[in-house]
């Protein structure tokens, strides 16, 4: 019977191996020096424009990679960056749109998703292929227009990095 026990275990042994890869996931993973590109261009252009902001660009599950603010900046773009970065990632949608859903009677309970931003600013970055990369904030440009527009020139500047 021991004898019998054995065989089995080694015979099944390959199908747990195997039954384990099969739940492994390969994804891409946003370069450091590309999202300190985006960051870094996404300040410049809203510093040309007259405005103290930060940028901040998240991982595809919301881990800060990089923030930069400008000199004169305030003490909460960064944090105000940060979080519309983690939000745009998150929901894998422009915060300027859920702006708009998170009014009462709609999707009103994103305004409640602990550390969500719900304000104009945030993109999801996005390979050529399709597949979320992470996420890229603005704060501090004058209002959620504007800081889109920032953010999106970010998104320009490495849009041929994003295969």
């Amino acid at each position: 019977m021991r004898r019998i026990s054995i065989f089995l275990g080694v015979l099944l042994f390959p199908a747990s191996v195997f039954s384990q890869s099969a739940a492994m996931h390969s994804v891409a993973v946003l370069d450091l020096q590309i999202a300190m590109r985006a960051a870094l261009r996404a300040v410049e252009v809203c510093t040309e424009a007259g405005h103290q902001v930060g940028a901040s660009v998240v991982d595809r599950f919301g881990v800060e990679q990089v923030t930069l603010r400008s000199n004169m900046g305030g003490a909460h773009v960064a944090e105000t960056a940060r979080r519309k970065a983690w939000t745009a990632a998150s929901f894998n949608m422009p915060t300027l749109d859920m702006d708009t859903l998170a009014e009462p009677g709609r999707a009103w309970g994103l305004a409640t998703v602990p550390g969500a931003v719900t304000l104009g600013g945030g993109l999801p970055i996005v390979s050529q292929s399709g597949e979320l990369l992470g996420g890229i904030g603005v704060a501090g440009g004058g209002g959620g227009d504007n800081e889109a527009q920032c953010a999106k020139a970010g998104l320009d500047a490495i849009a041929d990095q994003l295969k």
